[in-house]
């Protein structure tokens, strides 16, 4: 994702800031090249799907809402909580374990929304978020079919119920059941 940030001229993820600590100041008339990525002029002249430029932001705004749902859904799908009002049932420790988790999980929510809001504003390249939707379903798809088809809690029965009688031949009560009474 972040070569791809930095393919689409958008170098302000932590890479790139982490980079800048390492990286010496560029000098105007130096030909090193910098530790970061350059722009990739291919992603303006060719497009995908309705956009003829991979570098501008959606002004439609369906990509930004389409990475919101996809974010969404993916956490709402893949992250497993206890409800609220069951918590307090719990023994302490789970207790303050699950709140933790709840209260975690209800943040991402939250900041998934100002990301979708936040691409949106900020005219996130259309490369990115075709990229970041096309992995969070990619994610939540890999999630369904391991929790619904590789690692389901069917029912196997390895054992068919069966009774086991002693007889002696000849024998018509060999437990004597018609003496107990």
């Amino acid at each position: 994702m972040e070569s791809l940030r930095g393919m689409s001229g958008n170098n302000n993820g932590i890479i790139a800031w982490l980079s800048s600590f390492i990286e010496p100041p560029q000098d105007p008339a130096s030909t090193a090249q910098p530790l970061h990525l350059t722009i990739e002029p291919t992603l303006a002249n060719e497009g995908a799907l309705w956009f003829p430029d991979l570098l501008a932001g959606d002004p439609t705004g369906v990509l930004p809402l389409c990475l919101t749902a996809s974010i969404l859904g993916n956490v709402l799908m893949g992250w497993k909580v206890v409800p609220w009002k069951d918590i307090a049932s719990l023994p302490k420790n789970e207790m303050y374990k699950q709140t933790l988790f709840t209260g975690l999980r209800s943040f991402v929510i939250v900041l998934t929304c100002y990301i979708g809001f936040a691409s949106f504003v900020q005219g996130m390249p259309t490369a990115l978020m075709l990229y970041w939707i096309t992995s969070t379903n990619v994610a939540t798809l890999q999630t369904w079919v391991l929790d619904k088809k590789v690692f389901s809690a069917t029912k196997i029965n390895h054992f068919v119920e069966k009774s086991i009688a002693f007889k002696k031949p000849g024998d018509e009560d060999p437990f004597q059941v018609k003496n107990l009474r």
